[in-house]
């Protein structure tokens, strides 16, 4: 059964179903917990790929976990799992049911993952470089977008901002009155799959999927760690910095991010960013 690892702070989300009722599944022979480990393998696609498969010989039913957070990631006699940028180390372990109804654990494996394959489309499109790669891109202000670059609108309606509209002649006001001065019409973005960097200095790591909060709305979720992007903060909220967004356009060349204000619904207060590959 194949899952995808997004990041740590997801799995539990993700992986919720990972706990079947013990009578469906059939039961092994007994085993030891050093039995389990010594069989217990971890094989990639390639090496270093993103792709794992999970094994124990003789094959029997297993359930793999992720050791940092003791989350299930895959189940099944041949479980397989994809992990997603950025490149790590994850160290995982497993847990069989005997045949008297006990539960059996492993000790951890360990796998090192820096190479990415088979990625959702939606990669290709923020980091891709066009011809099946990834690369490092710069994103700046969409100064070509209708919408204007910054603003707010209708959550889970509007595609760019709809009610109060900032073009980029007016973001250098905007970001100077919420103490983001390099986060103005010259700010910019450097992305990659191992990495962002800003224009005020701070440096950070994004992770994407194809999570959507509402069909036809959105694409998936972009989700900064360490930073966030120009102007990701939440104006009627302090100015916290914003982390967790929504991506409702992103075709190769633009990307359009959305967060609602906390608790909004249909039609509640939503922010919205525009930004264009330099």
């Amino acid at each position: 059964m194949k899952r995808i690892i997004f990041a740590v702070s997801l799995l539990s989300l993700l992986f919720a179903a990972c706990d079947p009722i013990v009578d469906e599944i059939e039961k092994g022979d007994n085993i030891t917990a050093e039995e389990l480990t010594g069989s217990f393998t971890i094989s990639a696609k390639s090496e270093g790929n993103n792709n794992l498969n999970f094994n124990v010989s003789p094959t029997r039913y297993i359930k793999v976990y992720d050791a940092s957070s003791d989350v299930c990631v895959a189940m099944g006699t041949m479980p397989t799992c994809q992990i997603v940028p950025p490149a790590r180390s994850l160290d995982f372990y497993v847990t069989t049911i005997n045949q008297d109804g006990s539960i059996t654990k492993s000790e951890t494996k360990n796998i090192h993952v820096s190479e990415f394959t088979d990625l959702p489309a939606i990669f290709n499109d923020i980091f891709g470089d066009g011809q099946g790669g990834f690369t490092t891109h710069t994103w700046v202000w969409d100064d070509t977008a209708s919408s204007g670059v910054w603003g707010n609108g209708a959550y889970l309606e509007n595609e760019g901002p709809g009610w109060w509209i900032v073009q980029l002649d007016g973001i250098d006001e905007q970001a100077t009155e919420k103490k983001l001065p390099k986060d103005g019409k010259d700010g910019w973005m450097k992305m990659s799959l191992t990495g962002v960097e800003m224009s005020r200095g701070d440096k950070g790591s994004v992770n994407v999927n194809e999570e959507i909060v509402k069909a036809g709305w959105d694409k998936g979720t972009m989700t900064f760690s360490g930073t966030y992007p120009l102007m990701g903060i939440q104006p009627n909220g302090g100015n916290a910095p914003q982390y967790v967004y929504h991506i409702l356009k992103t075709d190769g060349e633009h990307l359009t991010l959305c967060a609602g204000e906390p608790g909004a619904g249909d039609w509640g207060t939503a922010w919205f960013w525009n930004f264009k590959k330099k």
